[in-house]
């Protein structure tokens, strides 16, 4: 504290940094050279400039790199269309968040021009934009408790007389010259902000509290700031020490001499200013022409960190939390937290360390109702995995997703090493505890339920300790079989302990139910099952029906999840009143204060599909099934486009008798038809894209001339894959067959569990393969079980 008194004393600084400003224009011409040297430049030679991909590239490039870009337009836009075009497509091609509203009664831009002609209208309050007078030292909307990253300024008409000087200064030059205690105590959430009256948006809102500076959590070497000096009240001693000291430095000819003054003859009419709002402070001399007219945008908004809860050093002064924040978080929240994850925002390298995720859940203003959850861009496999590949190769020591993760496999179907999807390890224990309570609300698993898994454990699957720990959470008895005891043994294992629930994938559930079809019948009555619980893929109705055949009437329930959401729903036709031998789909029961489902158009993911196609489907209509978890905070999982297709429903009536009425107004439907089979198909719980089995089969060293995949076979109980090639003559660079069968089989995950259905078919000619009925053409994929 002492330090802070001695600084505060001894930092005068003269007047304040507009006089220093106003004497800018007489070296007006200098300054125009200078600022072609420092501020990047880009020209839009005419308004397609705003929607093509290299242009708004550039634009983003710019902004991440200098934060600070002027655009010179070629043509007249007096409505300002590209500027709202270039926002828009930040977007949509590099994840920007759209404009905020900049208060209650105006929308996305705001017309910055001198106005005398309402300052006497009752209830009118004037903004400072709006007035002659200079504006010091300041970032934009200071007031939020999520300021916009970027706003931009079109100019449509400059200030003819030589006032209205736009100046910029860098926050990181700035923050450098202060003291650390200094900084530290701007770090600290001991400000009270106003919110200037005409930007109130909520009546009962009319200031925040918060810190004044912190680490940018896009760039943890960087510092963001928000300030305007004549609304900040310290609540403190130790915050109005270092609040003069701040204002104190500002109001330096030396600071002043860092910035960049720009005239009119830098920003001449049909020019745009666009800068980072985090990372550059402006200000603005007096006007001297009442026609000066300039349209303003603001976008990108996002939760500025705090020190609050913190209490562990980090950097020079801001500070880092000890503890990384668990539980059902806000779709607010995770929407948040995308501004700064990699999954989402292209010019973010790493996912945000817990500091930001702790500002995020304590800063966050409350919800008023759903946010417009349709307005994020959907998120592909493609794009999910490319950026999954980089971090999980990054060894840096910011890389936050290689930290304190639990790690779910993808699957197979590469013939590589698998994906590793990576959950907070805290966020995946709390989600096991929900999922288990889903279990038992829904009456899948009863605690006097004895249950053995087949599940499969190692070569990185987790199946068995999450399938056991879900349903200990419900209340049941857990015997881990694992997926290498062999029928007999289970089968042994089922009478021994008098087990009565059975799960695992539906391939292992059939293997032990046929090993139970050949015993006697003496040795059969010794298996008391009761329940089936099978999961990764669909059980089959011949499947189905073979199970009934051996074990009776035994009820059959699943659940569903998937490496990047974890478990989600779970299915129960006694609940749902579905579930015949001639239905081709499953229904399952999903938390909505667990995850958010939207059913889009199947068209939705074809090229060009317009924005009309991205919105939700009314219950009941078919489509394809995106996902968003409010399990997941660290790496969110928001409108992942899961590759599934199905409807959504309300629960049935009839689930009034098992569930309580206070769970009721949560529970919803989906009813799952299947996987989108115009990109993959599943066989032994792995997802095969067509794409990379369509690489394989075509890759110069297999020597395939034509190839033929078979899935099923007609009213099969198990689920067979056939494989059928014509392969090139043996020469050099070509696979021998044992080779290629080695490959393949490591392709498709063959295994001992399973090489049993699997098939590979050497051919010696074309007529071997199957073709359509109308071209006769060979037909790649034949698929008899859906």
């Amino acid at each position: 504290m002492q330090n802070l008194r001695l600084l505060s004393r001894t930092a005068n600084f003269g007047d304040s940094l507009l006089k220093h400003t106003r004497r800018v224009p007489s070296g007006s011409r200098q300054l125009g050279t200078a600022v072609s040297q420092t501020v990047p430049h880009l020209v839009a030679h005419d308004l397609s400039c705003s929607k093509t991909p290299s242009h708004v590239r550039d634009v983003r490039k710019h902004l991440d790199q200098k934060g600070l870009l002027k655009i010179t337009l070629q043509f007249p836009d007096d409505k300002s269309k590209y500027l709202e075009n270039l926002v828009t497509s930040l977007h949509e091609q590099h994840g920007h968040g759209l404009p905020i509203a900049h208060s209650s009664s105006r929308g996305w831009f705001w017309d910055v021009r001198p106005d005398r002609t309402t300052t006497c209208q009752p209830g009118y309050h004037q903004a400072r934009s709006e007035t002659m007078e200079d504006f010091p030292w300041h970032t934009d909307c200071s007031y939020e408790h999520a300021p916009p990253r970027f706003f931009a300024l079109h100019v449509l008409q400059p200030d003819r007389l030589g006032g209205g000087t736009l100046s910029v200064m860098e926050v990181q030059t700035l923050v450098q010259t202060l003291p650390s205690a200094v900084k530290e105590a701007l770090c600290q959430p001991n400000y009270q902000i106003a919110i200037p009256p005409e930007f109130i948006k909520q009546p009962d809102q009319q200031r925040i509290i918060g810190s004044l500076v912190a680490l940018d959590p896009l760039d943890r070497r960087s510092t963001m700031v928000r300030f305007r000096g004549e609304i900040v009240t310290p609540l403190t001693e130790r915050a109005a020490i270092a609040l003069q000291t701040l204002k104190d430095t500002l109001r330096s000819p030396a600071t002043s001499d860092t910035a960049i003054h720009l005239t009119a003859d830098d920003l001449p009419a049909g020019s745009i200013i666009l800068l980072n709002n985090h990372r550059w402070l402006h200000a603005r001399n007096n006007i001297h022409d009442p026609s000066r007219h300039l349209r303003r945008v603001r976008w990108d908004a996002f939760q500025f960190p705090s020190g609050k809860k913190t209490h562990r050093r980090h950097g020079w002064g801001c500070t880092k939390s000890s503890t990384m924040p668990t539980g059902i978080f806000t779709l607010k929240q995770i929407l948040e937290v995308t501004k700064v994850h990699p999954f989402y925002t292209s010019r973010v390298q790493y996912p945000p360390n817990e500091k930001i995720l702790h500002a995020i859940r304590d800063e966050a203003s409350p919800e008023t109702g759903t946010p417009a959850l349709p307005l994020q861009p959907l998120l592909h496999k493609k794009t999910l995995y490319r950026e999954i590949a980089r971090l999980l190769q990054d060894l840096s020591p910011e890389n936050t997703y290689r930290r304190s993760s639990y790690l779910s496999s993808t699957g197979g179907g590469s013939g590589g090493l698998p994906m590793m999807f990576a959950v907070d390890g805290h966020e995946n224990r709390r989600q096991r505890m929900q999922t288990g309570r889903l279990l038992q609300l829904t009456r899948v698993v009863d605690p006097a339920d004895w249950v053995l898994s087949l599940h499969t454990s190692g070569k990185f699957y987790r199946s068995l300790d999450l399938i056991t720990e879900i349903m200990e959470n419900a209340g049941a008895t857990l015997l881990s079989a694992g997926n290498y005891m062999s029928p007999a043994k289970v089968t042994e294992a089922l009478a021994h302990y008098h087990v009565n629930v059975l799960t695992g994938d539906p391939s292992q559930i059939i293997q032990v139910v046929r090993h139970i079809s050949s015993l006697t019948p003496a040795a059969r009555s010794n298996i008391q099952l009761t329940k089936i619980i099978y999961t990764s893929e669909s059980l089959t109705g011949p499947q189905i029906a073979f199970i009934r055949t051996v074990l009776g009437d035994v009820q059959i329930c699943s659940v569903i999840g998937s490496a990047e959401a974890g478990p989600w729903a779970v299915g129960n036709p006694a609940l749902t009143g579905r579930g015949s031998l001639t239905d081709t789909s499953m229904d399952f029961v999903f938390d909505t204060r667990n995850v958010i489902i939207e059913i889009l158009p199947l068209t939705a993911l074809d090229e060009g599909c317009p924005a009309s196609a991205l919105h939700p489907l009314p219950l009941g209509e078919s489509g394809i099934i995106v996902q968003t978890s409010l399990q997941r905070l660290r790496n969110p999982l928001v409108r992942y486009i899961t590759g599934d297709v199905g409807s959504l429903h309300p629960l049935p009536a009839s689930a009034s008798s098992i569930i309580p009425e206070a769970e009721r107004a949560y529970l919803q439907v989906l009813r799952l038809t299947g996987r989108d089979r115009r990109f993959s198909f599943d066989w032994y719980g792995n997802y095969l894209e067509f794409d990379t089995m369509k690489s394989l089969m075509q890759a110069d060293e297999c020597g395939i001339l034509h190839w033929q995949v078979v899935l099923g076979q007609p009213n099969s109980p198990v689920t067979t894959l056939e494989v059928r090639v014509l392969r090139a003559p043996p020469r050099v660079g070509i696979l021998s067959d044992e080779q290629f069968t080695k490959r393949l089989h490591t392709f498709f995950d063959v295994s001992s569990e399973n090489e049993a259905l699997f098939k590979l078919v050497f051919l010696k000619d074309v007529d071997g393969f199957e073709r359509s009925s109308t071209g006769r053409k060979i037909v790649n994929f034949i698929d008899r079980v859906h």
